[in-house]
């Protein structure tokens, strides 16, 4: 089957933030990963598209937000229960 995943990355603030890293490193019984970016609140993202695992650095303003959009393919042989953690890591 497919699914999709939607990670949506925020700021309440105090301060903007310019260069944070979001990761996201899919399991390998997913395929076919592709994945879109949206902007809204003068954030900005890395790039508006790709494949794969996600590794991007955004600027997300004081009520900004990006979210990915993540469409993937469970491989017919996944078994159990899937976990999926994205990370934002900022540099201060």
């Amino acid at each position: 089957g497919s699914l999709t995943y939607t990670i949506v990355v925020s700021n309440a603030g105090p301060s903007d933030v310019t260069g944070a890293t979001v990761s996201d490193t899919f399991a390998a019984t997913l395929t076919n990963v592709t994945w879109t970016c949206a902007a809204a609140g003068g954030a900005s993202c890395g790039a508006a598209n790709g494949t794969g695992d996600i590794s991007e650095t955004v600027d997300v303003p004081v009520g900004g937000t990006v979210t990915y959009t993540v469409d993937a393919d469970v491989l017919a042989s996944a078994t159990g229960n899937l976990v999926n953690t994205a990370t934002v890591a900022v540099e201060v």
